[in-house]
């Protein structure tokens, strides 16, 4: 495994995310923001890591990583628990807040400023609830959710919000994204996945999605960078479920993964065949499927956590063409995945991750920042 850096941070760690660079540029993500929870005062904090010294392909045996320490460059209180970040440009920062409140912040090397704020936009029965997710479509536009069961969607330029589907849900939902520039995609606490179209003037959802009758709670959802259609969840039973959502049924696969609640699912950006999760037991994986791709019919191995094999896999029996993700097309007897441990020890939860390139980052209850070299990614 490769070297990995702890910062201690005096603060429980809710939300991280990568600040985006220019899509031309070649130089590597240098700063990423924070969002804390559980304390008097929460802060949102911008840090700067330098990566200067990294060479973009390099191999464990090299070993050049060093200390990969951020450093705080600003910060600003928040009301509340900050309980999602979304960056909708390279200034430009989305935070949500349990107050039910939705805050943009303009970032520079300067400071945080607040620029504009959407008070107690999630409330039930006059009482304002948790705004508990967000998600940009890549332009000035933003949906988010929270435990009222709403979706809201707004453009960063405007004060009052474009539109709310009031009854999106009856429960919380927990996570969102843009599936596409017209479609949001949702996870709930009944366990479902829900599709909507804001082309449509209706608030009911276009598709829905469950795993199974048991209504386990989904937390997180992430969509694959390049088939959109498809998109990894995790649930309160740290399950990891692969879905294509052009079907009509069930999900094409479950994976046996955390023992405890998974918070937050990843593709990376750029090798989608490499998937990352965190969960409340401590834990982060890597989950290596780019050996997945390589036959459809051989028999792969892969190594699992400790040097044991991946311990379940559940298939449902739909096919599915040859061309498509490896994720969606694991066969239990003839396919293995890869799963590496990223931290040393479990320890209190990981709640969040993200990352750039060869750099991923982590956020915990321990107070502790993690920064993970990823070489080799292939």
């Amino acid at each position: 495994m490769a070297e990995l850096s702890p910062k201690f941070v005096s603060q429980k760690i809710s939300k991280i995310r990568w600040r985006p660079v220019q899509k031309q540029s070649l130089k590597a993500a240098e700063y990423f923001v924070t969002g804390s929870w559980d304390d008097d005062i929460n802060k949102v904090c911008l840090w700067r890591l330098d990566q200067s010294h990294v060479k973009e392909e390099i191999t464990l045996a090299d070993n050049q990583y060093g200390e990969l320490e951020p450093q705080k460059v600003c910060e600003i209180g928040q009301d509340g628990d900050v309980t999602d970040l979304c960056y909708v440009s390279i200034e430009n920062l989305v935070s949500t807040s349990s107050t039910g409140s939705v805050y943009l912040y303009r970032q520079n090397s300067q400071g945080i400023n607040v620029i504009n704020c959407w008070d107690r936009l999630h409330e039930f029965n006059g009482q304002s609830t948790p705004c508990t997710c967000v998600s940009s479509r890549g332009d000035d536009m933003i949906v988010t959710g929270g435990e009222d069961g709403r979706l809201a969607i707004l453009n960063i330029t405007q004060t009052k919000p474009v539109r709310i589907i009031e009854k999106a849900d009856s429960c919380t939902v927990n996570s969102v994204t843009f599936l596409t520039q017209s479609e949001i995609l949702t996870v709930n606490s009944f366990g479902q996945l829900k599709i909507f179209d804001i082309r449509v003037d209706k608030e009911e959802p276009t598709k829905i999605l469950s795993v199974n009758e048991d209504n386990t709670p989904l937390h997180c959802v992430d969509k694959h960078p390049g088939q959109p259609h498809i998109v990894a969840t995790g649930g309160q039973d740290g399950m990891l479920t692969i879905w294509d959502v052009r079907k009509d049924r069930f999900p094409m696969t479950l994976l046996e993964a955390h023992s405890a609640a998974m918070w937050e699912v990843k593709f990376h950006p750029s090798n989608p065949d490499h998937l990352f999760t965190c969960s409340e037991d401590g834990s982060l994986w890597h989950w290596d499927g780019s050996a997945m791709g390589i036959t459809q019919g051989s028999l792969l191995t892969g190594h699992g956590l400790g040097g044991s094999q991946f311990p379940s896999t559940h298939h449902q029996t739909d096919k599915i063409s040859s061309e498509a993700s490896p994720w969606i097309s694991i066969e239990s007897s003839r396919h293995k995945l890869e799963i590496n441990s990223l931290l040393p020890n479990k320890s209190l939860p990981v709640n969040s991750l993200d990352i750039q390139n060869y750099t991923l980052l982590c956020g915990t209850d321990s107070e502790t920042i993690y920064t993970v070299p990823l070489p080799n990614l292939r």
